[in-house]
């Protein structure tokens, strides 16, 4: 099912579709059925978001206002003013509700330019979402060259005790596109070690179970590639 989209009247048809074509974009993780609704007394009044879906974590959306009740929950949060009421700041928004598993933690990259810093949010984001790491953490760092040159970094962190842990810093780059070839790159690479990983330790498993013994686990069996991965870049501030 997906995003449902229910009541969208805002005063406004042209902001209407806007903010239409914004949910059908983000759509929902695979497996969860939302319904969405967003409404204003006037043109000019505050938007009211009415999510209904499944639960998050309280802690991480104090923004909203959250009930939950036999295992889903609704969520409810105003958007006022000029600054709030862009499309850019609800996408920027709804999704870090929806999208809980990509976790964007520091982004230095706003602080130097909000526009191109969001667009390494969204590549990063594009390609975070399809995986089964949840939640996966994202960093980014600035690295100046000189008075005018500016490279960024960004590292990636996933951390779980039900699947192989994974790290990876990018290369320094210049735009967008640059970090998003390099992580297609990581990520294939990632999932070719998990075909020969995963069969590897449900041998394991199996080894342990006809002998009856405790298990001694082996090292981390994605180190030797991970510390590859976490050794290439590390700038000042990370």
């Amino acid at each position: 099912m997906g995003m449902s989209i229910g009541r969208l009247s805002v005063g406004n048809p042209e902001t209407e579709l806007g903010l239409r074509a914004v949910l059908n974009e983000l759509d929902v993780p695979e497996g969860e059925n939302w319904t969405a609704s967003v409404s204003a007394s006037s043109a000019s009044g505050a938007w009211e978001v009415v999510f209904d879906g499944a639960l998050r974590t309280k802690p991480d959306h104090v923004e909203w206002e959250i009930v939950a009740h036999n295992g889903v929950a609704r969520y409810r949060r105003l958007f006022l003013g000029k600054d709030e009421q862009t499309f850019d700041y609800f996408k920027r928004s709804v999704r870090k509700l929806l999208w809980e598993c990509v976790q964007f933690k520091d982004n230095p990259i706003r602080n130097h330019n909000p526009r191109l810093g969001e667009a390494f949010e969204e590549a990063v984001w594009n390609l975070l979402r399809h995986e089964d790491m949840k939640p996966v953490q994202v960093r980014f760092g600035v690295w100046r060259e000189g008075p005018d040159g500016m490279k960024f970094v960004c590292k990636i962190e996933y951390a779980s005790d039900r699947r192989v842990p994974w790290s990876w810093w990018s290369s320094l780059v210049r735009n967008p596109q640059d970090l998003a070839n390099e992580l297609t790159r990581a990520l294939a690479n990632r999932r070719k070690r998990q075909v020969v990983v995963a069969p590897s330790l449900r041998a394991l498993g199996r080894r342990v179970a006809r002998r009856g013994l405790r298990p001694t686990l082996p090292v981390n069996p994605a180190a030797t590639v991970a510390a590859a991965e976490t050794t290439k870049h590390h700038p000042i501030g990370f």
